[in-house]
């Protein structure tokens, strides 16, 4: 398992080049993944999810703004952009080639090392408005 001093960088990369296979480095198979509005997730749940977003957001960039820990909990801020270009089983329909961006912030909670349970918070309806999935309100 990674520790809690480049957990956030090696987990930024997966996010960034959708190589999945280096969450079995970082957590473990039973973590409790949380990212509202979605249902909670394991390790093999968040490898499905990260690859399909990363087919339907190939150029996806990651900048962690800020980095804190208190005891067993770490926490980062962070924003992030894209361009919806390719096709995705997780989005409904045809790339729209307009990109999006959106801010956001993880919270894990460690126990002996392990990050044993991650909350994942991130404006998912100003991404989806943006790159053309869902139209804006009102």
């Amino acid at each position: 398992m990674s520790s809690q001093t480049d957990f956030f960088s090696r987990f930024g990369d997966v996010w960034r080049t959708g190589k999945v296979d280096v969450l079995d480095e970082l957590l473990p198979a039973d973590v409790a993944y949380h990212m509202p509005p979605f249902e909670d997730m394991d390790r093999a749940g968040l490898k499905q999810l990260i690859s399909g977003f990363h087919q339907a957001f190939p150029d996806f960039a990651l900048t962690i703004h800020e980095e804190t820990r208190d005891g067993g909990t770490t926490t980062a801020r962070w924003s992030c952009s894209a361009t919806f270009t390719g096709a995705s089983p997780l989005l409904p329909l045809a790339p729209t080639g307009l990109a999006t961006e959106a801010t956001g912030a993880h919270i894990i909670h460690w126990y002996d090392d392990v990050p044993i349970e991650v909350w994942h918070f991130g404006d998912w309806l100003g991404w989806l408005q943006r790159c053309g999935v869902m139209p804006p309100l009102g």
